[in-house]
């Protein structure tokens, strides 16, 4: 088994290029924050007298999860060389240190009443939804957040107070589970618990603390590795990014030893997702959630496309098997994922950062305004830059082995090894190799995807060195003063098509996703402060606008002087001029075109026609939806949760409530004509009751069938010109049917 250990952050400074620039604009961003504000929700609830804090998912019930995703960031830059990330690395850890302090548990928390949840476990109370625990959203995965935060002071920025911090902090966790029981515990992971486990494990791996492993095994969610490390894919229809954390976790459990079953999962989850639900771009998921593997139409035709923090803990679990198992595949995602999608995912001028990457042609993206929003993805967004040379070099015994070409400047022992490059928007590489004295020892280039591999050639003093059939150019020689290694690495254009064979496809040149930009209809590119402003909400543009693409055209692609691709124009379609989707910002886009594999382009686009009215008779009357058993959604109508189940079958998710929940729905121009219920089909009678205000706007009883269904409620004697509609269902004693969604409508479906 081949063990590649990586160098560490400390040894890798990013000096140039897209990289380079992307890490310092990200560095700025959590500079400009404030610390105060950040630390306000963990006085809050340790009793520390303390300002207002920051808005949206900050005072939302996922109170400092920021803060955590802060530290981990700034952490690494600090372990880069940055003194002003070290400084405020130690300013966060002080206020942390002040209501670890005040409290003295070893606690540390932002999550509202999140001391008292522990004392309600304690004493018997769990009450678990997928996303909700005892009432409080997610809180295991945002105290996860806080607590990978002082473990990355600790191991990165090497933080004495950090280290003070987090080791009370695991006792404190460690205390806590001793004495629930297992039942309980897998109880408690129902509810989404983050990089809990692989935090925990980390932390064990850099102190040697048995106890943390202990619990990390226990917190690693049975009912996922399970299934996996069996060879199964329990995956369709599940959150996206409440697994791969987890898995992240099983990962690093493997690597440690801990279990062959971890393993297997980790390995089995891998093959999934980036076989069979990763699209070009290196992301994966429709609204949060993977879809079916055989069917992938929702990718090519939602508003919300891939999230960011998917990728970015894709990126991780690369990292991780890289070191377990030694694969270039999981060198090649780590490269695709960076310089696609995450080197994509922040603005370069204002630094705001996108939640979902839409791949439906001519849609757009938003991103996010400074001081607003604090979604997830905001928070991973700033983390990733920070990592971005975590894996890009490794080290054995005499070798140094280059994983990916970024611009930098890396210390190996005595040796100092500096990079130029522009990629991905560019293509070749320098290589200098600086010596004090004679020594010999290899370096390893690993050839990147998308280069011709018979013209791939590395240049050092009038020697030639190719590629050997493991995919490594290997440069062993003795090396004196300063060595320059021109690196040759001819692009090559190709196309990729979706997993599913949906007819849809992307081309790429070389290290760049290449997409389409369209100059109109202009959209506003900055999110707004609303609950549900992190989705692009710009008119969704007909499908069979988008140019359709066949055989023939993708061997007609050729490369301009300008770094552009055309497509030239067809007798089925006009010129589509390419260029990197990491540098395309603020426009609309086609990432992924239709295609016609059997060349014809008609028919295809007629398919496309018919999509486009089926969608037209629903979408064009839609004002806002709710879809039941997703946990944004659901968050982003403010669903109240009370006795209620949910799942995913038959292609959608679910929720049956049994007592009274209540959720909103927008209608900012005060145009609701009627409101539409859809349920799935059900082995047993049911009942819905749905009110509105103290109205009961419908009571009906549903009889068994394996049909699905829906009621469209008329909203004619509720229109007062209200923008919210606050709507409570209810099943009585038989409890709802399984609920789909609510849709507020301008006019109903006949």
């Amino acid at each position: 088994m081949t063990r590649a250990e990586p160098l560490p952050l400390g040894a890798v400074t990013l000096t140039s290029g897209p990289f380079a620039r992307a890490q310092q604009r990200a560095l700025r961003t959590a500079l400009e924050l404030d610390p105060d504000r950040l630390l306000a929700p963990y006085r809050r609830e340790s009793g520390v007298p303390t300002g207002t804090g920051y808005g949206g998912w900050e005072t939302e019930g996922l109170d400092g999860h920021t803060l955590g995703h802060v530290l981990s960031a700034l952490s690494a830059h600090a372990a880069g060389g940055s003194a002003s990330a070290r400084d405020r690395v130690e300013l966060l850890l002080t206020g942390l240190r002040e209501c670890q302090v005040t409290l003295g548990t070893g606690y540390i928390g932002g999550v509202p009443d999140g001391v008292a949840l522990w004392h309600e476990i304690d004493g018997g109370r769990i009450e678990p939804q997928t996303f909700d625990l005892d009432g409080r959203w997610v809180p295991l995965y945002n105290l996860h957040k806080v607590l990978t935060g002082v473990i990355d002071a600790t191991v990165y920025a090497e933080s004495a107070l950090g280290r003070t911090i987090a080791t009370e902090f695991v006792a404190w966790w460690i205390r806590v589970f001793a004495p629930i029981s297992d039942a309980d515990v897998d109880l408690i992971l129902r509810t989404e618990s983050g990089a809990l486990a692989a935090s925990l494990a980390r932390w064990a791996d850099h102190t040697g603390d048995e106890d943390a492993a202990t619990l990390a095994a226990r917190l690693a969610v049975r009912a996922l590795w399970e299934p996996l490390a069996a060879g199964r894919d329990p995956l369709d229809g599940l959150h996206a990014n409440a697994q791969i954390p987890l898995v992240v976790g099983h990962a690093v459990l493997a690597r440690q030893g801990r279990g062959d079953e971890f393993a297997a999962a980790a390995r089995t989850f891998w093959e999934s997702v980036t076989q069979h639900r990763t699209t070009v771009i290196g992301g994966n998921s429709v609204r949060e959630h993977f879809p079916p593997r055989d069917d992938w139409s929702s990718m090519f035709t939602a508003r919300e496309g891939p999230e960011t923090c998917n990728t970015v803990n894709m990126v991780e679990l690369a990292r991780e098997l890289y070191r377990l198992d030694g694969k270039l595949e999981h060198l090649a995602f780590i490269e695709r994922a960076l310089s696609a999608h995450i080197l994509s995912m922040q603005h370069p001028d204002h630094g705001g950062i996108v939640y979902f990457t839409s791949h439906r042609p001519g849609h757009h993206r938003v991103y996010s305004r400074s001081e607003t929003g604090f979604w997830c993805c905001m928070g991973t967004g700033l983390e990733a830059p920070a990592r971005f040379a975590a894996s890009a070099f490794s080290t054995g015994p005499g070798q140094l082995d280059v994983n990916m070409l970024l611009g930098s400047r890396v210390q190996w022992g005595d040796a100092v090894v500096e990079i130029e490059t522009e990629r991905p928007f560019g293509d070749d590489a320098l290589l200098h190799v600086t010596v004090p004295n004679p020594g010999a020892f290899v370096v390893r280039v690993r050839v990147p995807e998308g280069v011709d591999a018979e013209r791939v050639e590395a240049h050092i003093a009038g020697t030639v060195h190719g590629p050997g059939p493991d995919g490594w150019l290997r440069i062993d020689r003795e090396w004196h003063g300063r060595t320059t290694v021109r690196l040759v690495l001819p692009p090559v254009i190709r196309s990729t098509e979706a997993p599913d064979g949906s007819g849809w496809v992307s081309l790429v040149d070389g290290p760049r996703v290449l997409a389409e930009r369209l100059a109109g209809p202009p959209v506003d590119t900055l999110a707004t402060d609303a609950r549900m402003g992190h989705i692009a909400r710009g008119a969704l543009l007909p499908l069979a606008d988008a140019p359709v693409l066949t055989p023939e055209d993708l061997t007609a692609a050729r490369r301009t002087d300008e770094g552009t691709v055309i497509l030239p124009a067809s007798a089925t379609r006009r010129e589509v001029v390419l260029e990197p989707f990491a540098s395309l910002h603020d426009d609309r886009y086609v990432l992924a075109f239709p295609y016609a594999r059997d060349g014809d382009a008609d028919g295809r686009r007629a398919d496309l026609a018919a999509e486009d009215a089926r969608a037209d008779a629903v979408d064009a009357r839609t004002i806002d939806v709710v879809t039941f058993g997703q946990q944004q959604p659901e968050s982003d109508h403010a669903l109240a949760l009370a006795d209620s189940e949910s799942g995913y079958d038959e292609g959608a998710h679910w929720r049956r409530f049994g007592a009274e929940s209540t959720f909103v729905l927008q209608d900012w121009g005060a145009a609701a004509a009627t409101m539409r219920i859809g349920w799935l089909g059900d082995t047993s009678p049911r009942r819905l009751v749905v009110r509105i205000d103290e109205d009961v706007a419908a009571d009906v009883r549903v009889a068994p069938t394996r049909d699905q269904d829906a009621i469209e409620i008329d909203l004619s004697g509720y229109a007062d010109g209200r923008a919210r509609w606050s709507i409570t269902v209810s099943g009585a004693e038989a409890g709802t049917p399984r609920l789909s969604e609510a849709r507020l409508m301008s006019a109903p479906i006949v």
